[in-house]
């Protein structure tokens, strides 16, 4: 009797087991990345998947932190930090009713003394909104190495997102830029096919001539048929021996296509030099 109670109970488990397995399985990454419309369990299960679990937080009041009409669900990974998720019919819906720059003050607070820094996001039909407790010293880069994992799920398993990365060069000089983006389509109840976009880009330089011994201005540009950023600044013999960060920017506009050329203008302690930049393709 001991026996068939105990196998019993290993059925038992491994149906449980497999059933689970089962549910886990029906997810793969970037699966939900090609859904025009996301849920909540979408969300949670890309997580999961890439190793972020989240579980409901019940000590909080959705409706202190409701938008209009609508409450989110609220959720806490094992940090503490907390996932706020809104959810609409669609990204149009979305647009009409969660105005982000009059939100953001609504998600600076504090939580059992705990200051709380949250970033919002757009996905699709939903808004999310990852909210992290502001970090001591001692674990600053965790926090934010947790952040980037965070962007990179929301960004490549949720929203699709894709990268074009532009390189060239000249005799001084060697550039790229990071151009990622995002483009939604959703189709109303009046058939009529709605757009979302998104990207950034990211500029850096990397310098191959002699190295000054001096602090020396440099005046740069890249430049493309839908865009334009410049900029000034003074780089140190130091700067010019590693690659310079030169910003990140983007917007909903138009944006470099995979066959467009960046042009790009240098001028360093008053030489100039000027070079394009194509995008690389897969092999290289």
């Amino acid at each position: 009797m001991f026996l068939n109670a105990k196998r019993n109970s290993i059925f038992v488990f491994l149906v449980i087991l497999i059933l689970t397995g089962s549910i886990f399985m029906g997810y793969k990454v970037g699966e939900v990345a090609g859904k025009e419309i996301i849920n909540t369990h979408d969300v949670l299960q890309t997580f999961e998947i890439e190793g972020i679990t989240f579980k409901p937080e019940t000590s909080i009041y959705p409706k202190e932190y409701m938008v209009e009409d609508t409450e989110p669900i609220i959720y806490k990974d094992s940090q503490g930090n907390l996932l706020f998720i809104y959810t609409y019919g669609s990204f149009v819906e979305r647009r009409e009713n969660f105005r982000e720059n009059m939100m953001r003050d609504q998600f600076s607070f504090t939580l059992k003394d705990k200051t709380f820094f949250s970033k919002l996001y757009n996905v699709k039909n939903l808004e999310l909104v990852y909210a992290i407790a502001y970090p001591s010293i001692e674990n600053t880069q965790a926090v934010i190495n947790k952040l980037r994992k965070v962007d990179q799920v929301i960004f490549t398993d949720l929203n699709a997102g894709e990268e074009i990365v532009f390189t060239g060069e000249s005799p001084s000089w060697e550039a790229k830029v990071s151009l990622r983006y995002y483009e939604h389509w959703w189709t109303d109840s009046k058939n009529k096919l709605q757009y979302e976009s998104y990207h950034t880009h990211a500029p850096t330089l990397t310098y191959k001539g002699q190295i000054p011994e001096q602090a020396i201005p440099m005046e740069y540009s890249f430049s493309t048929s839908t865009s334009e950023s410049k900029g000034t600044q003074e780089v140190t013999p130091e700067m010019l021996t590693r690659v310079i960060q030169l910003g990140t920017g983007g917007g909903n506009g138009g944006r470099p296509r995979v066959d467009d050329t960046y042009k790009v203008k240098i001028t360093l302690d008053g030489k100039t030099e000027e070079f394009e930049l194509k995008a690389k393709s897969d092999g290289s």
